[in-house]
């Protein structure tokens, strides 16, 4: 088996750093995020880091100005900083890949998993520490019922530990696609049908199906504490992943002109449109404000024998990239270095 392995040489003196990406995703997801797409492959990551548009000022006219946007996503960053070149930035050796079967049983990216440490092993005299996100995380957790001793920490991040119940609402997100096409012309009402059945189509995927609380692949995971590992979770209590503006003029009369000032106003939000379409006694954590990232919800990303657990006010994309989260997670690794 060839992978398609990420790997920068650190100081053999200090714990290699092997990170395992989530269902779906693959290593750009670490090493190069603007490659990187989520929820099925269909959106840019970037769409999920999104924040409010800023108001545009189009000056001074008698009438508004043509040819401007109809709807905005929101700002997306420039940059996107990573753990995966914090850590090497600081010595360590770091390694991802891309799982060849990104959607496949956890037990296959185990394997690949396993070929993995055998290479990094050798480049390292302190062992290494496994960083997982979402999915990651529990391959990382079933990789440690082998025992390996060369593992000195498992750090899990928005992984769903208890399971998602994600999957079950598919047969109520399914009418989203009518609410929402009035609001659009023919080709963007195309486009968004198109991403929404995409979406959806991910959702009744058997990989997710895998990681639902009660899933076969989760009872049979029996595992618990190891004396010589490490372990740290983090979770996110922002579910919001996705809002979308529309723009709307605001002009401010001055003299005989306006100005024009283009402001964005919030259309509609994911998760939040859910709640026209799903039961309140149905609505899972993973999508109430404070309570879930929008996927995962912050008591399932608790590993349930962790030495350290953070919570933050985060969605599921954005825990991944926050500078304040980084620098947590690299003060924690250089303290079990």
């Amino acid at each position: 088996m060839s992978l398609d392995i990420e790997l920068r040489k650190g100081s053999p003196d200090k714990p290699a750093i092997v990170f395992i990406h989530g269902l779906g995703m693959d290593k750009h997801i670490w090493v190069d995020p603007s490659q990187s797409r989520i929820l099925g492959g269909r959106l840019p990551l970037k769409i999920f880091l999104s924040k409010r548009p800023s108001v545009r000022d189009f000056g001074l006219n008698r009438e508004a100005p043509k040819k401007v946007p109809t709807f905005s996503t929101g700002e997306q960053p420039d940059v996107i900083g990573t753990l995966f070149n914090d850590l090497w930035q600081k010595g360590y050796t770091v390694v991802t890949w891309s799982q060849e079967r990104p959607a496949g049983p956890i037990e296959v990216a185990v394997s690949e998993l396993e070929k993995v440490l055998k290479i990094v092993n050798k480049l390292t005299k302190a062992g290494m520490i496994l960083i997982g996100q979402s999915r990651g995380g529990l391959i990382g957790r079933k990789y440690l019922l082998r025992r390996d001793k060369s593992i000195r920490g498992l750090i899990t991040i928005s992984s769903p530990h208890r399971g998602s119940s994600m999957a079950k609402l598919t047969n109520y997100l399914s009418p989203l696609a009518s609410l929402i096409n009035p609001l659009f012309s023919g080709a963007e009402k195309g486009t968004l049908s198109s991403t929404i059945k995409h979406i959806l189509d991910f959702l009744k995927s058997r990989a997710l199906k895998e990681l639902l609380p009660e899933s076969p692949f989760l009872r049979s995971l029996k595992d618990g504490p190891i004396d010589w590992v490490h372990y740290i979770s983090a979770g996110g209590t922002d579910p919001t992943l996705l809002t979308l503006y529309r723009w709307k003029w605001d002009p401010v009369k001055e003299g005989k002109l306006k100005r024009w000032f283009l402001r964005a106003d919030e259309l509609f939000s994911i998760p939040d449109i859910f709640a026209k379409v799903i039961p309140q006694h149905l609505y899972p954590e993973e999508i109430k404000k404070g309570k879930g990232d929008g996927l995962v919800s912050a008591e399932s990303s608790r590993i349930p024998w962790a030495n350290e657990h953070y919570n933050f006010g985060l969605n599921h994309a954005q825990i991944l990239f926050d500078k304040g989260v980084r620098d947590i997670l690299v003060r924690t690794i250089e303290g079990i270095s």
